[in-house]
């Protein structure tokens, strides 16, 4: 059987590409969110390293804060993709953050695009953009390259 996976772009942010899919429109068991935008250091550090990963563990706070509004279980992925060894000010690099939620084995949605799935994965879109990265300190975000 062949897996036809579907994917429903959003527009959270005017700094962040967002969207929300699965790999199985099937058989509808997890879903990921992506986000993605430029960053450019506001002032040189030496660890980078570390403060991608705090990066990552507000990010994932952030979504252990909202789940139990939401149709997903407890146990998500956070895969942060920015690059430690090119950072540096006056320089913008890719930042991409991939989120896979499952979905409660009790919560029978069958649709992408059901009015509880939108809201729930519209909400913890805003609060990973506005808890977690635009608060930073550390970065500024841009849309684009430029």
């Amino acid at each position: 059987m062949l897996k036809q996976g579907r994917e429903v772009r959003t527009n959270i942010s005017e700094l962040f590409r967002t969207s929300y899919g699965t790999v199985d429109i099937t058989r509808l068991k997890s879903v990921f969110l992506n986000l993605s935008s430029w960053v450019e250091p506001i002032e040189e550090l030496e660890r980078w390293e570390s403060i991608i990963n705090t990066f990552k563990t507000k990010v994932k706070k952030s979504i252990q804060h909202k789940l139990p509004t939401t149709p997903f279980k407890s146990n998500v992925i956070v895969d942060l993709d920015l690059r430690a060894s090119g950072i540096r000010v006056g320089k913008r690099s890719f930042m991409r953050c991939e989120v896979t939620l499952f979905l409660e084995n009790n919560k029978k949605i069958k649709d992408l695009k059901s009015k509880e799935l939108i809201d729930s994965m519209d909400n913890l879109t805003n609060d990973i953009v506005s808890k977690s990265f635009l608060k930073s300190n550390t970065f500024t975000f841009y849309k684009s390259k430029k």
